[in-house]
């Protein structure tokens, strides 16, 4: 439940929706990029679906590319769109750095290797997509905030999923997998230089926008599971629109058809429903053939009717044509399209009497037209009446026993509806707009997860659909980060009350914008409940944290007087090491020479005279050699030696520091 709400949350919330228009851009832009030619707005959509495994509605598509026009990105001429030269020629000097960036982190951290390169290239590159398919909130966590260690935390799991993942990989030296794995790791938990940040940030960013992509299409878990094995009633006003190639919904009833197939939806009508379709239709024939028989075809096939629209496609020309037209419409479809039968609800005789009793009911009928009254100003004609509160007696005999639900365009039905509690996930009735928007019928349908953006993001890497580097930018990246971290602090039960909660405004049609104000609502509604009701337990670890900062406080203090005296030994011992290393070569040393120099002159001369002479001249001698030497080699020797053993304090003070507390 805690991915669907984080989902729904992507998709419904302003900011979100705003950065997926920038994701779709960037696709739109890799499109362009991968054809010379430019390129129709059809290609682009095929393209597209390609990529997402889906097709998405056009408006998304058109928005994307208004946006990159503005940019100037883009050039639209003649119906078609393509890069303009400059940005071309940028996006190949990125591809280009991109692939020299990989290979110099490859040479940096990973050789040497008995691998083919090539091979050990696109395993990182693999390896780094599954990191970021479960780790990127993480990732997030440590860019977002600098003393966050999250990937610290996991290094042990992370090189475990890498392991997994590596010793499937029969192309890979036996011998290279152990030291790639651990090199992989070290470089994604403690390595920092600017090749590494610009990878990290290009496979992240392509993470975060398969999941804004991925949350924008398919309909939700919830929705799916509400309307599988479920009965769907079918009101007249959405009978009359099933088979029509000119009405609004033809295309979203022919992909209903393989979505209530594969849900296994039960789709019917009543008997009263059937009355009505073949009144109305009658009326309709009428109409239809009065205008064929009045008019010539060039004045009736500007007019605006779906019928007759639906017969001229239809190749309706004549009057017999619009005849034949009116006869295969005169009875309710047998089928949405292709696949799901269409049935009647006729074989209850308790359902008959519902229906009779409710028709009979003054109070019934007068609360049903009260709604209706209030949103048009008129009363409710009696027929129609009479059936709409037939239908919600019928509807709510069957959802006393199984999911089931009307699927109208009838005001008052809906607004009956909306003051009813929902059942089974379900509402009594919901308008067809809001059950296209449910079940994604222009935007993925059933059969993409939106959930799982894995699969997106292992394609954009693998397909070099990564956005560009200034797409989005860390702020961006901290709201998904604040999304799951609030969410996952939710207590469960709290998790499902909101999606239910959010399901059961997006089922009544309520505007996105409502439903994500009240999403919102809910979740600050439910924060400061727990801030509430949690002052005491507050309070209590407030206390703990106050006593644990204090005994925190004199351990430090305990630590840096502990610290102070192994400095103070171990300078001491410095200074005398230094002191004797000067006394030898400045005192002892030169002393030793001159003195074994007088003791040479003294046996080997024996004139006084000279002998004294020559005892002078060997002293003097022997200062200024001394001095030369000192000054040119021994002191740079022991200042250098010194400076070295200087350095090593701090490290030998904190191995004895180390050793004393342990």
């Amino acid at each position: 439940m805690d991915k669907t709400l984080k989902t729904l949350h992507l998709r419904l919330d302003s900011t979100s929706k705003s950065l997926t228009k920038n994701a779709i851009s960037q696709l739109i832009i890799k499109v362009l990029f991968q054809h010379e030619k430019p390129l129709k707005i059809l290609q682009i959509e095929t393209d597209l679906e390609k990529i997402l495994k889906t097709k998405i509605e056009t408006n998304r598509v058109l928005e994307g590319l208004e946006k990159l026009i503005e940019k100037k990105e883009i050039n639209f001429e003649k119906d078609s769109y393509e890069l303009t030269r400059p940005n071309r020629r940028e996006l190949e000097k990125r591809y280009s750095e991109s692939k020299n960036r990989l290979n110099r982190i490859i040479e940096k951290y990973f050789s040497p290797f008995h691998s083919d390169k090539d091979v050990v290239i696109e395993w990182f590159s693999d390896a780094t997509v599954e990191f970021f398919k479960s780790y990127s909130i993480e990732w997030i966590s440590d860019l977002c905030y600098t003393k966050s260690e999250k990937l610290k935390t996991k290094k042990e799991n992370i090189f475990k999923h890498i392991e997994r993942r590596t010793q499937h990989n029969t192309e890979l030296d036996k011998e290279d997998k152990t030291n790639l794995i651990e090199s992989f790791v070290e470089c994604i938990v403690h390595k920092k230089d600017s090749d590494l940040d610009a990878l990290l940030w290009e496979y992240g960013t392509s993470a975060f926008a398969a999941n804004l992509l991925q949350s924008s299409i398919g309909a939700d878990p919830i929705s799916i599971n509400a309307f599988r094995d479920s009965k769907c009633v079918l009101d007249t006003n959405v009978l009359m629109n099933i088979g029509l190639e000119a009405s609004e919904y033809h295309y979203a009833i022919k992909k209903l058809d393989t979505i209530f197939n594969e849900l296994n939806i039960n789709t019917g009508y009543f008997h009263i429903t059937e009355q009505e379709y073949i009144k109305t239709v009658a009326n309709k024939k009428k109409d239809i053939l009065k205008t064929a028989s009045k008019f010539a075809f060039e004045v009736i096939k500007e007019t605006d009717d779906h019928f007759i629209q639906s017969a001229i496609k239809r190749k309706c020309r004549l009057y017999e044509d619009f005849e034949t037209f009116t006869e295969q419409i005169s009875l309710p479809p047998k089928r949405l399209d292709e696949k799901k039968e269409i049935n009647l609800f006729n074989n209850d005789e308790n359902l008959d009497i519902e229906i009779q009793n409710a028709q009979n009911d003054a109070k019934k009928k007068e609360h049903l037209n009260s709604l209706f009254k209030d949103v048009t100003g008129n009363n409710k004609k009696e027929a129609p009446l009479l059936h709409d509160v037939g239908l919600i007696a019928g509807i709510e005999y069957y959802r006393k026993t199984e999911k089931a639900f009307v699927l109208s365009q009838e005001i008052s039905i809906n607004k009956y509806s909306h003051t009813k509690p929902i059942k089974d996930n379900l509402p009594i009735a919901i308008k067809l707009e809001t059950l296209i928007n449910m079940l994604a019928i222009d935007n993925g349908g059933t059969d993409v997860n939106p959930t799982d953006f894995s699969n997106l993001f292992a394609d954009m890497i693998r397909f070099n659909l990564q956005p560009d580097k200034n797409t989005f930018e860390i702020a961006d990246l901290s709201k998904l980060l604040e999304t799951e971290l609030q969410i996952e602090q939710l207590p469960s039960e709290e998790v499902i009350k909101i999606a239910n909660n959010l399901h059961k405004n997006r089922i009544k049609g309520l505007p996105e914008d409502e439903i994500s104000l009240a999403l919102n609502r809910e979740f600050q509604d439910v924060k400061l409940k727990f801030v509430a009701d949690l002052d005491v337990a507050y309070e209590s670890l407030s206390y703990e944290k106050r006593e644990k900062e204090i005994k925190t406080n004199q351990l430090s203090k305990t630590e840096k007087a502990l610290r102070d005296i192994i400095y103070a030994e171990e300078l001491k011992k410095f200074d005398n090491r230094v002191f004797k290393n000067q006394l030898i070569w400045y005192g002892a040393i030169p002393l030793c020479i001159t003195i074994l120099t007088c003791i040479g002159i003294y046996y080997f001369n024996n004139d006084n005279q000279t002998d004294y002479m020559n005892f002078v001249i060997s002293i003097i001698i022997n200062i200024v050699f001394w001095v030369f030497t000192s000054l040119i080699i021994i002191t740079p020797k022991l200042r250098k030696k010194s400076l070295y053993e200087k350095n090593l304090i701090e490290k030998i003070v904190e191995t004895r520091f180390e050793n004393e507390v342990n």
